[in-house]
């Protein structure tokens, strides 16, 4: 059974698609398990259910159809977008589709438009299926040759900041390019082990997603394809940007109570986090917590403070839509002019360079 969301604000609309005899509760069948009647509404379920299949009026309150299909793609999630809707003009289904919708349904929606597009539906969401169990079936395969331990060698040098850790990464990707390891292609198997180091990356260090996105590797830069060198490349440049990341963050302490009120802070970003506040969170004196940084670590308190709060600051910009006053204001600073300052001082680039999009503008 493939479950269905629809997300429809007029409710003899929604009548209709639900009165359709369509649906079905057999193992191949659709079934609606959900409504919405707004992009909020939508987003939340979304989150919080699991769902085959999206259909969805593009003209929504709130967010949006496109919207909500924007922010499925970047979030990574897997079920089938349809937009169904009375628009005349196409071009917002046709920017729909640059984000990955399955298809687009004019209304009236009739009977046999309905069981076309479910059968379409059912021959996609099938090949996805046997596409993950081949993609397990993958990871047990490689596990043949980069043994637990290799892997957790290489997620300990990670942890301890050992940059040696390039050159084994690099050395277990070129392995699987260089070694005929089964009748799979070597970009699929590769792209398993990224996935699964980057699994466990991020289990160890659940705050690196306040900072970047597991699936942070799927914003290509650039990538030449049947270039055996620039996957092995790409993989690399994408390993060494989020290693470099994480050690930026992580200074090196001496104390095992900085170690704690360090962690408190790559964990909190948003929060306050004037030294007062903090001093007074871990029972201390804000003077001698001043010193012990000074003595026990290799940075300022203010120093980490501002570095958390604007690589903070840069994941928003870069992969969230909200408007930097939104985000100047969520990370505590009053004065925008000041903030654009400081990041363009300590990341080096303005946050107004930023390419980002806009939810109101549909054209391409």
């Amino acid at each position: 059974m493939y479950k269905v969301l629809i997300v429809e604000p007029q409710e003899f609309a929604l009548k209709a698609l639900l009165n359709l005899p369509v649906w079905e509760k057999g193992q191949d069948g659709f079934i609606c398990t959900d409504t919405a009647t707004n992009g909020e509404e939508a987003l939340k379920l979304l989150k919080t259910k699991q769902f085959d299949l999206v259909l969805t009026e593009i003209n929504l309150s709130i967010y949006d159809g496109l919207q909500i299909l924007k922010q499925v793609y970047r979030e990574n999630e897997e079920p089938l977008f349809v937009f169904i809707s009375d628009i005349v003009s196409f071009s917002y289904a046709r920017e729909g589709f640059i984000y990955g919708a399955f298809d687009y349904l004019p209304k009236p929606v009739n009977k046999d438009n309905m069981q076309a597009l479910f059968q379409r539906a059912r021959e996609k969401l099938k090949k996805q299926k046997k596409q993950l169990s081949t993609a397990s079936d993958i990871y047990s395969e490689y596990r043949a040759f980069f043994s637990k331990g290799q892997i957790q060698d290489l997620l300990n040098k990670f942890t301890r900041k050992d940059d040696t850790v390039l050159e084994l990464f690099r050395n277990m990707i070129m392995t699987l390019y260089q070694t005929k390891l089964s009748s799979q292609p070597p970009d699929i198997i590769a792209n398993k082990l990224f996935v699964t180091i980057m699994e466990g990356i991020f289990t160890r260090h659940q705050w690196l997603s306040l900072y970047i996105p597991q699936n942070f590797y799927k914003k290509l830069d650039y990538l030449v394809l049947n270039d055996t060198n620039n996957f092995i490349d790409y993989y690399g440049r994408k390993f060494t940007t989020l290693f470099q990341l994480y050690c930026l963050l992580n200074p090196d302490f001496y104390d095992e109570t900085l170690k704690k009120i360090h962690l408190y802070i790559l964990q909190h970003p948003d929060e306050d986090l004037k030294l007062i506040y903090i001093a007074r969170k871990f029972f201390m004196n804000h003077s001698y917590l001043s010193n012990l940084f000074s003595r026990k670590s290799n940075i300022r308190y203010s120093q980490l403070v501002t570095l958390v709060k604007l690589k903070r600051a840069e994941y928003l910009l870069n992969y969230t839509t909200l408007p930097i006053i939104d985000i100047v204001y969520q990370l505590g600073y009053k004065d925008i002019n000041y903030f654009a300052q400081i990041y363009k001082k300590v990341i080096g680039k303005s946050p107004y360079e930023y390419d980002r999009e806009d939810y109101y503008d549909y054209s391409i």
